[in-house]
């Protein structure tokens, strides 16, 4: 009983004027960082398939980044991102600089690919929304596995890749904001829904590299795919990156009016 009146003294008391009548100082500006995948020597994913004229994944996913960050600074949220041109980072260095930020959010975006083996893989498409955890089907698996792959780019691995002891910290880290991630998931799947063509193939989970060091609520989105015509035209289209981008900032935006609701118990 004690403990929590003193907790309330120390709201009430947060919440007054400084005595000497000096403002308060103003709300932390929240930050999220964008990962735009690939880049520099790994180009992702290229298509769509059958067409004499390729596009690659680095280049769509800088182009939305850069369509999303503008989005989120029009909703007064500050954002990092994790490369602004053609370069390549490193899997590991992404939640590094998420994590030395002190970000909020890490959303990490992607454009898928057709598994070759499906039939009409040409015909494949629509949007999905990750969080980090053990896969539960063979699809995730693969996704998962094509996106790591970027690591074979790197030319120095990371240093606490092997270490058990720095495992379990981050095991234990990211635990912490599972169900933060999932919930973000959840919303960003369900902005999409509203102006994307494709139709949702759903909020799943899977071991994303670029995921496992980030200590704050990740996300990884696969925008679309590659491989099919459709999506590629959707995607590549500048004033529907912007629609998506809006839809994805506004879900954002949601998300941290939530968060600051439930951890504020108002």
């Amino acid at each position: 009983m004690l403990i929590g009146v003193l907790a309330l003294a120390c709201q009430l008391s947060a919440a007054l004027p400084p005595a000497d009548g000096s403002p308060l100082p103003p709300p932390r500006q929240h930050v999220v960082v964008i990962d735009a995948g690939h880049g520099g020597v790994d180009p992702g994913m290229s298509g769509p398939l059958g067409a004499s004229k390729k596009v690659k994944e680095k280049h769509i996913t800088l182009a939305f980044a850069k369509a999303l960050r503008a989005a989120l600074e029009a909703h007064e949220v500050a954002v990092i991102m994790t490369r602004t041109t053609d370069t390549l980072i490193a899997l590991a260095d992404r939640g590094r600089i998420a994590n030395e930020a002190k970000a909020d959010l890490f959303l990490s975006v992607h454009v898928n690919a057709a598994n070759p083996r499906w039939n009409n893989p040409a015909e494949a498409r629509g949007f999905e929304t990750y969080f980090l955890a053990e896969a539960n089907t063979e699809e995730e698996r693969r996704v998962a596995a094509m996106e790591n792959d970027a690591v074979r780019f790197e030319t120095e691995p990371g240093v606490e890749r092997d270490d058990p002891l720095a495992f379990i910290m981050r095991d234990m880290a990211q635990n912490e904001h599972l169900r933060e991630s999932g919930r973000l998931a959840e919303l960003l799947q369900g902005g999409m829904k509203r102006v994307h063509p494709g139709p949702s193939r759903g909020v799943k989970q899977a071991g994303f590299r670029v995921l496992l060091d980030t200590f704050m609520p990740a996300v990884l989105v696969e925008i679309g795919f590659g491989s099919n015509r459709q999506d590629v035209e959707y995607l590549t289209n500048a004033a529907r990156q912007r629609e998506l981008a809006s839809t994805l900032a506004q879900a954002v935006v949601r998300y941290l009016e939530q968060y600051e609701r439930k951890v504020g118990g108002g």
